[in-house]
């Protein structure tokens, strides 16, 4: 299963009992309860996650983590109500915040075990293609179902192909009677979450008493379309329920608060005073934190097709990388301090041509907006040099994959007729040049004719192998029943080499349809991240700067009148049309709730996209976070320069 030992909740469940189990009176009966409290989906997903704890751990965890969250909100409302104040309104939210978070840290970790389990499910779900081609693929070249499912257990690093490997060791104990006998009830199992899984396995197996090669073939090929098929329909069922939460979370959670950011000045005609506190507090803590959790919900439910391949950081392309990522972030901020102190220095300097804003509407450009470019250049310069890399290896992986198809086939064409496999690679190198993939083939044909070697060798040896710098899991995988195949008779391994350029071409496939089924959706989170978020944001901050200004004129003009003058129960004065928040800081917190909020939209496209894949997620935000800003930057100046005319 998993590395129980690296996961966050494993450790707090040991750490907590180990250091903190003596406030606890009676071990023993705390235990018995423990155990009596949990239900039997409760164990049986302690079990799936392979955790290895007990009912009593978890249920002290859950605790002790409820009250080290319920300390934490005390302080923090504590040094707030020292250092500022604030309205009744306000102090009614933090009450109903600070009861709110304990409560729902103790339902999460209670509950954690069983939300991972889920989460670990759905996520299996989309390793089943590919695990279930690499059983299929060996199948057709060796009919053996044992041989079959050890070699996809062995050539995968999917939880899928884990939970294979496990049944193999049950085998071995036999926990099973035999492999008909595991088969069956591993697809009873993956069954309760993946119907054409277990459907595809009863053909596989069913597949084993065919006499007949050809009514063999065609049993495999169904199976394996049952697999693509249902993944394909799975992921194309999630676009269509994604539409909805997509839409609340464009308009409830980013366009709803942008709009209003106009109208928090206005608020002083009402009595209700906006605080620096209660902005930053409001903009920049709590809404992300809401925006963050319902992105976070959604995503649970993405079932994972086709993860991108983890990059090893011994990948030859990423050496001496550590030192390049401290460098860049020395220059990263070096640079990101100069642009933030631009403003303060162009003030120092007499501030010439009126270039920065020293008030409402005046000046160019507010030296908010030049931290806020600082602030961006800093954070994209350092993720775009740690983390391009691992977009290029990506990239090329991925090309090298497309190509791959096109070579095995002509590979298996020439096979078939006959010629040797130093012929046959020599020809389609040959036929492959100008592709990636090419260099490759043409050394596996310069190792077995110069280093007179055998063919795994020179594809495979640890120093001189052709493949040894390929790190495409599913290339290597290939040629490994490649390998399998070539024992056979030309004409047997050349049609069985076609058979696995036409899987690798179904998956490729089957890949790109799901990705343009999910295209509508991440192509608008990326759109509103990086144009219409900003562009919403840049105009409506001006609007409040607009309103601002008026309320100041409105507020010269109240101060000049007589006192009394004005009737009615409205407090209207001078004092109460103050601005409480200065335009700079207004306009900070609100550029730092847009990264923010950038940041969650970035995540969130990515992960539909890609399925959480921390280095294109980098990558993704290295490139639109500049975009967001910029688009900010210039809607924000654009509109105060054309506000202002009508002032």
């Amino acid at each position: 299963m998993m590395h129980s030992n690296n996961n966050w909740y494993y450790i707090g469940c040991k750490f907590t009992w180990r250091h903190f189990s003596g406030s606890v009176k009676d071990h023993e009966e705390f235990k018995k309860k423990s155990e009596k409290a949990v239900s039997k989906e409760y164990m049986n997903s302690l079990v799936y996650t392979g955790f290895d704890l007990e009912p009593y751990e978890t249920t002290f965890f859950s605790y002790a983590g409820t009250v080290g969250i319920f300390l934490i909100v005390l302080l923090t409302d504590a040094l707030f109500f020292r250092f500022t104040t604030f309205s009744s309104g306000i102090l009614t939210a933090i009450a109903i915040l600070s009861l709110m978070m304990p409560i729902t840290a103790l339902w999460y970790l209670s509950e954690y075990v069983k939300i991972h389990a889920r989460y670990m499910k759905i996520t299996s779900l989309g390793d089943m293609p590919e695990v279930m081609s690499y059983v299929v693929m060996s199948m057709k070249i060796v009919p053996n179902m044992e041989k079959a499912v050890h070699f996809a257990a062995e050539n995968s690093n999917r939880p899928l192909a884990r939970d294979l490997k496990k049944m193999l060791w049950n085998l071995h104990l036999r926990v099973y009677t035999g492999m008909d006998d595991a088969v069956v009830q591993f697809s009873e199992m993956w069954g309760k979450n993946s119907e054409h899984f277990k459907r595809s396995l009863h053909l596989i197996r069913s597949s084993m008493s065919e006499t007949d090669p050809a009514q063999r073939t065609l049993t495999l090929n169904r199976s394996l379309d049952i697999v693509l098929d249902g993944t394909r329909n799975l992921m194309d069922s999630y676009a269509a329920k994604l539409k909805l939460p997509t839409y609340v979370l464009y308009s409830i959670f980013i366009l709803i608060p942008l709009a209003l950011v106009a109208l928090l000045p206005a608020m002083a005609v009402v009595g209700i005073r906006i605080t620096s506190t209660n902005l930053v507090l409001t903009y920049d803590i709590i809404l992300p934190l809401i925006t963050f959790m319902y992105a976070e919900y959604v995503l649970m439910q993405r079932p994972a097709a086709f993860m991108p391949q983890k990059i090893s950081e011994t990948h030859p392309d990423l050496e001496g990388l550590s030192s390049k990522r401290k460098k860049e972030l020395i220059m990263a901020v070096i640079t990101g301090i100069s642009v933030c102190s631009l403003g303060y220095v162009l003030l120092y300097a007499g501030n010439p041509y009126g270039i920065i804003s020293t008030a409402v509407l005046e000046g160019l450009v507010p030296t908010a907006l030049m931290i806020l470019l600082g602030i961006t250049i800093t954070f994209s310069w350092y993720l775009n040099a740690a983390y391009a890399p691992y977009k290029r290896i990506r990239d090329k992986i991925i090309s090298m994959e497309n190509e791959f198809a096109d070579a095995l086939f002509i590979l298996g064409r020439r096979i078939s007729e006959g010629r040797s496999a130093e012929e046959a690679f020599v020809h389609t190198a040959a036929n492959m040049k100008g592709a990636s993939i090419c260099e490759p083939f043409e050394k596996i044909a310069m190792n077995v004719a110069c280093m007179r070697c055998d063919l795994h060798s020179a594809i495979f040896d640890e120093e001189y192998g052709a493949f040894k710098n390929v790190y495409s899991e599913r290339i290597n995988t290939t040629m490994k029943l490649f390998l399998e195949s070539v024992h056979k008779s030309h004409e047997a391994a050349g049609v069985a080499i076609v058979k696995l350029a036409d899987h690798m071409t179904d998956l490729q496939e089957v890949e790109r349809r799901i990705k343009d089924s999910l295209y509508e959706m991440t192509s608008t989170m990326k759109s509103t991240a990086c144009i219409f978020a900003p562009l919403i944001a840049g105009v409506t901050i001006a609007l409040s700067e607009v309103i601002a200004k008026i309320l100041q004129n409105v507020a010269h003009s109240i101060s000049r009148l007589p006192p009394n003058v004005i009737p009615g129960p409205a407090d209207i004065s001078p004092e109460s049309l103050e601005l409480s928040i200065g335009p700079n800081m207004f306009m900070l917190a609100i550029g730092i709730y847009l990264i923010l909020i950038t940041t969650i939209l970035v995540r969130f496209s990515t992960a539909i996209e890609y399925g959480g894949d921390k280095s294109q997620m980098m990558y993704e935000l290295s490139r639109s976070l500049p975009i967001s800003v910029m688009v900010f930057s210039a809607s924000a100046i654009a509109s105060r320069i054309i506000f202002r005319g009508f002032i």
